[in-house]
């Protein structure tokens, strides 16, 4: 295998936080990570969402920078380009980054995003065990999403996986022993759990009627199952918003078909004689009960009074980091597609 550091490049923050130049930069050891990839297993367009709300809403620093050119079958995924009637302009390659990004109340964490590669699997995975070891990441989450034969109107299932018994135990709403295909998602869990690193994995079910469309009830469950996992707050209200839109075409869509609610009828039917209840909570104990809104808001209002006013991450500047070539420009597929 060839050196696999050579398959990225580190961004000017990332050699300061490699080699300790950040102000406390001891404080951004020990992070959890979020890995979120499209392609195999994106049901609903779950990574774009994620990655999106979380790049669009929340401080961050770009880290390092995977080579594409290495790794994407451009081919299969071909990038988008403008032609403007006379000259083409505004190439958009395929973007697999690592960033470092603050939470709704300043919390960091690292968020590698990006489109699965295509090859060198074994290499890419190498090269980010790398960074987790060299950043001392206490536990990578990993979230994807698969078409099931579930109905839209009951709550979304999850398959949850991973080495951290306390964070998966009594999650899964579907959880089969079986030979499947393997996607990089699942080769890098493999690989972290082999080299005794803390996972936790979350695959959302999503009705196979929507997976090629986007479906932000995805994405909000992936952030919260997440958020809850590695101790973060994470936004979702657009993501809400927007799912809220997304049952009302499907309301009326389904209520204009017969035969469209007649199928919904069936996965409603077949879903509640096989569901096996609701799950337990990553936010309460086994024992406890799940909080009132007004207790929650009482919680977080009090972890905002006992913060500093600068309990922003020690690395950042103050500053948003800027997509450097205005890759969140609307329309724009974050997989170069």
């Amino acid at each position: 295998m060839q050196d696999p550091t050579t398959l990225f490049t580190l961004e000017p923050a990332g050699r300061d936080l490699l080699a300790g130049g950040f102000d406390g930069a001891t404080a951004l050891r020990g992070l959890g990570m979020l890995a979120v990839f499209g392609g195999h297993l994106n049901a609903g367009h779950l990574a774009e969402q994620v990655r999106d709300t979380l790049v669009d809403s929340l401080e961050h620093k770009l880290l390092a920078s995977f080579d594409a050119d290495q790794l994407i079958d451009y081919r299969s995924r071909r990038p988008q380009i403008t032609f403007d009637g006379e000259r083409f302009r505004d190439y958009q390659s395929p973007r697999l980054q690592l960033h470092l990004v603050s939470d709704s109340l300043g919390r960091p964490f690292l968020l590698l995003s990006g489109p699965e590669p295509d090859y060198q699997w074994e290499r890419f995975v190498a090269s980010v065990l790398f960074l987790v070891e060299k950043l001392d990441v206490k536990l990578v989450a990993l979230v994807d999403a698969v078409p099931m034969p579930v109905p839209h109107t009951r709550p979304l299932g999850v398959t949850a996986h991973g080495n951290q018994e306390e964070l998966v135990a009594g999650l899964s709403t579907w959880s089969p022993q079986a030979r499947m295909v393997s996607g990089v998602s699942q080769l890098l869990e493999l690989r972290l759990d082999e080299k005794g690193h803390g996972t936790t994995g979350y695959s959302l079910h999503v009705p196979h009627y929507l997976a090629e469309a986007a479906y932000p009830q995805a994405a909000v469950a992936a952030l919260e199952y997440v958020g809850a996992a590695l101790g973060l707050m994470l936004p979702t209200d657009e993501l809400r918003e927007r799912g809220r839109e997304v049952d009302r075409e499907l309301d009326r869509q389904t209520g204009a078909s017969h035969e469209v609610t007649a199928m919904v009828e069936g996965l409603e039917k077949n879903f509640d004689q096989n569901s096996p209840g609701a799950g337990r909570s990553l936010l309460v104990g086994p024992d406890e009960q799940v909080p009132d809104a007004e207790e929650l808001g009482a919680a977080v209002e009090e972890y905002l009074q006992s913060q500093p006013r600068h309990a922003l991450d020690a690395g950042r500047d103050g500053d948003a980091e800027a997509p450097e070539d205005g890759s969140h420009d609307a329309g724009e597929d974050p997989d170069g597609r």
